[in-house]
């Protein structure tokens, strides 16, 4: 029905008073609507005692300022208009009776005579998030605010903003992409190509947004841009820095301040705050709050139905580790009693920072083949990242023939006096080790000898029958 209403008004605007526009709307601004919503007009006519309309009520314009311009604005009363180069006109508290947030029609006309009328919608952008609609290419769709100059293609508007960056990386700041320091943008909007965007710092250096630093300009959900070698340190690790996001027009679309960073967090906005937390590039922010402190936990212990553990058994022990704000990276773990180590020590590190690490680590307890250590309770021990954990089990009896045979493997012997283990937690190799009696090595000592004894005799007598 409206739409039949604009058509029937169209067709009486006069041609010869068809030099007055409407040319851009800003009916749901970002907050409170009250002395912030605005119309603009290309017009050069004295529009004082102009009518304005809308679906439920009229105003008449009245001037406020004038300025040499091809544009005036209709404004709210206690709208800040003292840097905007156009003239001004007023219709007191609202507009109408208030620009509907829900779509509406406005109508601007003198007595009987209508000038332009158009009806927006919702729909075309524009509400409550600090953009406006314009006529751009003779269509109307959202854009950047530009009240009192001329709508361009520069005001494409760009629903991005900065969504996390990572200022101080583990390692080196300045390394080449996926490496080193980033920030992450996330697009509210449609899908945007922001080839020649760019990012500037505090210090007034800029980022391009181009294939040099991205691996695609085109941005649907989330892009990331990589410093990629171009400064040595772009974002400041202590104290204030300022990033901020510019069109290739140089307007201003976002930014965000923090103060100072912890190596290996980025700061993530995460409901309207910005945070610290794991980083997640290309990902949606993580809601919950990165903890410094680490933390190890003995999860599991592999052990038979009986619940107990033989001297000379190879134990598996599953770990939960959270490496948290610490440099340190060893961790080791063995079995004790009374502070007297009963077993290797099996060492490891954990590089990453604010990662949680599942892994299922071995240690080999000593064989007890001189019968020295009593059956009971001993406790796994586990420390590392300034964090320990322990468990207790029982341990009785010696795993059967183990003091009777010999194995190999990595050219390695056991000797009591070694008692360290190392791994590699992401690729870890076990060297199974068996153990030998004392008694046993002298037995097989005089095999090897009488063998070495026989073999010289046999070597004796050939040489004397070749003599002979």
């Amino acid at each position: 029905m409206r739409l039949i209403l604009i058509l029937a008004i169209l067709l009486i605007i006069p041609n010869s008073l068809a030099i007055l526009q409407i040319t851009e709307i800003m009916y749901n601004p970002e907050g409170s609507d009250n002395n912030h919503e605005y119309i603009e007009l290309e017009t050069n006519i004295n529009l004082t005692g102009f009518i304005i309309q809308d679906s439920f009520s009229e105003d008449t314009l009245e001037l406020l300022k004038y300025l040499p311009s091809n544009y005036s604005l209709i404004v709210e009363e206690g709208f800040n208009h003292s840097k905007i180069n156009a003239t001004i006109y007023s219709v007191g508290a609202t507009i109408g009776n208030g620009l509907n947030n829900d779509g509406d029609i406005i109508i601007i006309k003198n007595n009987t005579d209508i000038f332009d009328v158009i009806h927006y919608y919702p729909s075309w952008g524009g509400e409550n998030n600090g953009n406006s609609l314009c006529i751009l290419n003779e269509q109307w769709e959202e854009c950047l605010p530009s009240p009192g100059y001329e709508n361009s293609e520069y005001q494409q508007v760009y629903n991005i903003k900065i969504n996390e960056l990572l200022p101080n990386p583990q390692g080196y700041d300045n390394a080449d992409m996926p490496g080193g320091e980033w920030i992450e943008l996330i697009n509210f909007g449609n899908e945007i190509n922001i080839e020649n965007c760019y990012l500037k710092d505090l210090a007034g250096r800029t980022i391009d947004i181009t294939t040099t630093h991205t691996y695609n300009t085109t941005i649907k959900n989330h892009l990331v841009v990589y410093l990629n070698g171009k400064y040595n340190g772009y974002m400041n690790n202590e104290g204030l820095e300022k990033i901020s996001l510019f069109t290739p027009e140089g307007i201003l679309i976002d930014e965000m301040s923090y103060d100072s960073s912890t190596e290996g967090l980025s700061w993530s906005k995460i409901n309207e705050k910005w945070i610290q937390t794991v980083p997640s590039p290309n990902k949606e922010n993580p809601e919950n709050k990165t903890h410094l402190e680490s933390s190890i936990k003995i999860e599991k212990v592999y052990l038979g139905t009986d619940y107990k553990a033989k001297f000379g058994d190879n134990l598996r022990v599953k770990l939960e580790i959270y490496k948290g704000n610490t440099t340190k990276n060893s961790i080791s773990i063995w079995i004790e009693k009374n502070e007297e180590s009963i077993s290797k020590r099996t060492r490891f590190n954990i590089e990453k920072k604010y990662e949680d690490t599942a892994i299922t680590v071995p240690i080999q307890i000593f064989p007890n083949c001189n019968e020295k250590l009593e059956d009971g309770r001993y406790h796994i021990k586990v420390e590392g990242l300034d964090k320990t954990d322990s468990h207790e089990i029982k341990i009785e009896g010696i795993t059967k023939n183990l003091c009777e045979e010999i194995k190999y493997s990595s050219e390695k012997i056991y000797k009591e006096s070694c008692s360290e283990n190392n791994i590699n937690p992401s690729n870890s190799t076990i060297d199974e080790i068996i153990y030998e009696s004392t008694n046993k090595k002298t037995d097989r000592f005089a095999v090897y000898l009488l063998c070495l004894t026989l073999v010289f005799i046999i070597i004796q007598i050939t040489t004397e029958k070749w003599k002979k």
